[in-house]
């Protein structure tokens, strides 16, 4: 009998996913548990392994076409069988799982759409009527968020952002088009660069960003790294201490030492929190993913190794891993020889912390001796809506403190 492939649920999320690659073609042998297709959410990419063994009868999405998640993709079934047939039986089961609609929730969405009629007056507060005329909005198209439906400055504002937006879409789709006149090769953003670039613009578009930039001296933490790496491999520890570890546990350290650091925006509401959730963006071959490590105020320093560790290898691999709940995020680009650059927030948290490459210095020592020190570039971009410069550049000096005396790491 014919088994169907359906969309799975890569992460809480997710709602839908595109089709990336069909691994084997309608007449092809496959057996249960084998790779069969490849889909992308927005956050990941996955193999869907087959649900039977037979032949691949039918796809139904092809390559680039999206499916909501439960939705067939594919139909697997025995060699022989009739393709209507299967289709009829994955259709009829498909049907037997759809929710029951009720008249009376037929009768409230025709009255709403009533309602929604050029019949309904719009209702307004005196300042939004003042708002949009000077902006020259049009309310007839705006849904109010106040009492009773009353248009608000807010929405009037609002609106004003997405007119704006608009033109300037308008403006790079003539760019665009005068652009690909000499384009040798266009294609289509995949939905995990779809995803980033509406992120990124919303990050931006929504928050007040501003970044500070300082070295910290990590020449003691360079050999401390040795040190304990050395001592780990003689006692048998299997633990990878990198300079994100050391990095990971200096911002732990000092966002509980400024705890208005460690905060969410929300709806003009601040959250802050005790805990410490970790976001470490990784880099993968087709974008970029910010896996999170619960807790990590609770975990010693091997302890924070082996997490980062897992999380990370768990995004480049394309298992589901955690990534929402972050209350602050490190992006390291020193391994590409980047020194300073300006990280952009992940909302609702309020900083971020940039990473640069190494820099050998000199610098002058006692009695005035030239002597050699390694630097570390560190961009802290925050939320001025949040926090000042002030405070924000207090929680960047304590991280370079804890950098720069790396035994207070273990304490």
């Amino acid at each position: 009998m014919a088994t169907s492939i359906v969309m799975p649920k890569l992460g809480m999320t997710m709602t839908e996913g595109t089709v990336e690659e069909w691994l084997k073609q309608p007449g092809d042998t496959v057996k249960e548990g084998e790779g069969i297709v490849t889909i992308s959410s927005d956050k990941l990419t996955s193999e869907v392994e087959a649900p039977a063994d037979g032949v691949l009868l039918k796809i139904i999405k092809d390559v680039t076409e999206e499916a909501t998640v439960g939705e067939p993709i594919g139909i697997v079934g025995q060699d022989g069988e009739e393709v209507g047939e299967a289709v009829s039986n994955v259709e009829e089961t498909k049907t037997e799982q759809e929710p029951e609609v009720h008249q009376e929730t037929i009768q409230q969405s025709e009255l709403n759409q009533k309602m929604d009629g050029p019949q309904r007056k719009k209702r307004i507060s005196p300042a939004a009527r003042k708002k949009a005329k000077a902006l020259a909005i049009d309310i007839s198209n705006i849904t109010g968020t106040g009492p009773k439906g009353r248009i608000t400055r807010r929405d009037i504002e609002q609106a004003a952002k997405q007119q704006a937006a608009a033109t300037i879409m308008e403006e790079q789709t003539v760019e665009k088009q005068t652009a690909q006149e000499k384009a040798t090769h266009v294609t289509g953003l995949s939905s995990m660069r779809k995803s980033i670039a509406t992120n990124m613009q919303q990050s931006l578009a929504n928050t007040a960003q501003l970044t500070l930039h300082r070295k910290a001296d990590i020449t003691d933490l360079l050999v401390f790294q040795n040190k304990m790496r050395a001592e780990a491999a003689e006692n048998g520890l299997d633990i990878k201490l990198t300079l994100t570890v050391f990095l990971a546990r200096a911002v732990t350290l000092s966002l509980q030492q400024h705890p208005e650091v460690n905060t969410h925006l929300i709806d003009e509401q601040l959250h802050q929190y005790d805990v410490v959730h970790l976001g470490i963006a990784t880099s993968l071959e087709n974008g970029l993913v910010v896996p999170v490590v619960k807790h990590a105020e609770r975990l010693p320093l091997g302890s924070l190794a082996e997490q980062i560790k897992l999380v990370t290898e768990s995004a480049r691999k394309g298992k589901n891993v955690e990534l929402n709940g972050a209350t602050f995020t490190i992006s390291n680009l020193g391994a590409q020889g980047v020194e300073y650059f300006t990280p952009i927030l992940n909302p609702p948290e309020s900083g971020i912390l940039g990473v640069g490459t190494f820099i050998k210095e000199f610098a002058l020592g006692e009695n005035e001796a030239v002597k050699q020190k390694i630097s570390l570039p560190l961009s802290l971009t925050f939320d001025h809506r949040v926090l000042d410069g002030a405070p924000a550049a207090a929680f960047l000096n304590t991280i370079a403190h804890y950098l720069a005396n790396p035994y207070l790491l273990l304490l």
